[in-house]
C-alpha cells in the first residue's frame, strides 16, 4: 500500500551474492527495517541454469554455498539490529521473476549493485563500456513492481544529503515524498535537483559563426526554477533544511554529479505497464549506471 509515495507495507526484501556490494546492503536494509519497524527477509537465488542442467552434485553444492551466503547476511543483522525479526530463504529460478514475486508485498526490495563503481565517465544507456555498469540492479528495478534500493560498495557515513530528481509528472511527486519523508526521518538535507536538458542551438544564417542558442540562457534557467517551485508547491518541507538545484544539463548526469557527497538518491522509474514497464526510464536508468550513492527507485 502507498500513501502519496510513502511505502506503509512492514516487509523489506533484501537480496544476497557474492557481490561485493551485497553484505553491505544486508546492513542498509537491516538499519532502515530497525528504524521503520519492518521486518526483513533475507533470500539468495540459486539460478535456474543450475536447475537446467540436472546435475544433482552441482545443485547440491549451490545449495551449500547459497545457504553459507544466507548465514553471513543473518550474521550481519544480528550484529547491526538484533531487535529485527529477520528470515532466510533459498529459492530457485529466474533473479528478476523471483524477486519481482517477493516484493510484491513488501516495502522496499534491496539489492547490492554489480557495479565496479563510477569511473566518472558519461556514459549513456546506449553505450556498452568495458566495465559493469550495474545491470542487475538496472534489471530488478526495471521489473519491480515496489521501490528498489540499489547499494553500491560506497561508505556515506559521513553524508548526510538526499538527492531527488524532481520533475512535475506523477512519479516524481512519489520520488519527492519517499525523498521528504528520509530526509525527515533521518534529519538530512534535502536536494532538489531539476535539470533542464541542453537547450536547442541553431546556426541558420549564421555562416561560420558559432551556433547560436534559440532560447535566451536566463530566461531558460527561469523556467526551470519556476518548474522546480511548482513541483515543490504543497509539499511539507516544515523543519526541512532544502537546497534547490537547477541545472542546464541531461537530467541523469545532473542527478550523478549531485550525488557525489549524498547519503541517498532517490528518482523516479517512469516505467510504465506491460512490456514497456521491462525498460526502465532513461533518466533512472543513467543514474543506476553512474552510481555514486544508495540509490531508490520509485514506483
Amino acid at each position: 500500500m502507498r500513501q502519496d509515495g510513502v511505502m506503509t507495507h512492514t516487509e523489506i526484501v533484501v537480496g544476497v551474492n557474492r557481490s561485493a556490494a551485497a553484505l553491505g546492503s544486508v546492513e542498509w536494509a537491516a538499519r532502515r527495517a530497525a528504524r521503520t519497524g519492518a521486518r526483513l527477509r533475507v533470500v539468495h537465488v540459486i539460478d535456474e541454469a543450475i536447475r537446467a542442467t540436472d546435475n544433482a552434485e552441482l545443485l547440491l553444492a549451490a545449495q551449500s554455498h547459497g545457504q553459507r551466503i544466507l548465514d553471513e547476511a543473518l550474521d550481519v543483522v544480528r550484529r547491526v539490529a538484533p531487535d529485527v525479526a529477520v528470515e532466510a530463504s533459498l529459492e530457485q529460478g529466474d533473479t528478476v521473476h523471483v524477486f519481482g514475486d517477493l516484493a510484491e508485498s513488501a516495502a522496499l526490495l534491496v539489492i547490492g549493485s554489480d557495479a565496479e563503481g563510477s569511473d566518472g565517465r558519461r556514459t549513456t544507456e546506449h553505450e556498452s563500456p568495458k566495465r559493469s555498469r550495474g545491470v542487475r540492479g538496472i534489471r530488478l528495478a526495471a521489473a519491480s513492481a515496489v521501490p528498489v534500493a540499489v547499494i553500491p560498495s560506497v561508505d556515506v557515513s559521513d553524508r548526510n544529503r538526499i538527492v531527488v530528481g524532481v520533475d512535475e509528472s506523477e512519479l516524481g511527486g512519489r520520488a519527492l515524498a519517499f525523498a521528504v519523508e528520509e530526509a525527515r526521518a533521518l534529519g538530512a538535507t534535502l536536494v532538489a535537483v531539476h535539470a533542464l536538458p541542453v537547450p536547442p542551438v541553431s546556426d541558420f544564417g549564421l555562416g561560420n559563426q558559432s551556433p547560436a542558442l534559440i532560447v535566451d540562457p536566463i530566461d531558460y534557467e527561469h523556467i526551470g526554477r519556476a518548474a522546480l517551485e511548482r513541483a515543490l508547491d504543497g509539499i511539507d518541507l516544515d523543519g526541512l533544511s532544502v537546497d534547490h538545484v537547477v541545472v542546464v544539463d541531461e537530467p541523469a548526469f545532473a542527478i550523478a554529479d549531485a550525488a557525489r557527497d549524498a547519503s541517498l538518491v532517490v528518482v523516479g522509474s517512469h516505467g510504465r505497464t506491460g512490456i514497456a514497464r521491462l525498460l526502465l526510464g532513461s533518466v533512472s536508468h543513467g543514474v543506476l549506471a553512474h552510481l555514486e550513492a544508495p540509490t531508490v527507485v520509485v514506483r
